[in-house]
């Protein structure tokens, strides 16, 4: 396995983590409830982007579509639009 595929499968991990902790923080009838949904929607596009590009062996869009969508995912979080818990390993946190 070649560096590219090795580091777009580690990314791949954790992101899938990611995206398995994150939930919508705040509320519906806000404005930034519609930019939340939207914003997981065009992530989670994204990170099937990168899928699809790593089966067809175009690993460098594969990796570039998965630093998109993690930059999304995790400015998202920072910005309090979606809750990434407490965990400061898989998000950039403010302190």
């Amino acid at each position: 396995m070649s560096d590219i595929e090795e580091r777009i499968r580690k990314y791949k991990e954790i992101e899938k983590k990611a995206l398995e902790i994150v939930k919508i923080s705040v509320p519906e009838s806000s404005f930034l409830f519609t930019f939340a949904v939207d914003g997981l929607k065009m992530v989670r596009s994204y990170f099937e982007d990168a899928q699809h590009f790593s089966d067809k062996g175009d690993y460098l869009n594969a990796f570039a579509a998965l630093n998109y969508s993690y930059g999304w995912l995790d400015a998202m979080v920072r910005l309090g639009v979606l809750d990434g818990g407490s965990n400061d390993k898989l998000f950039t946190l403010f302190k």
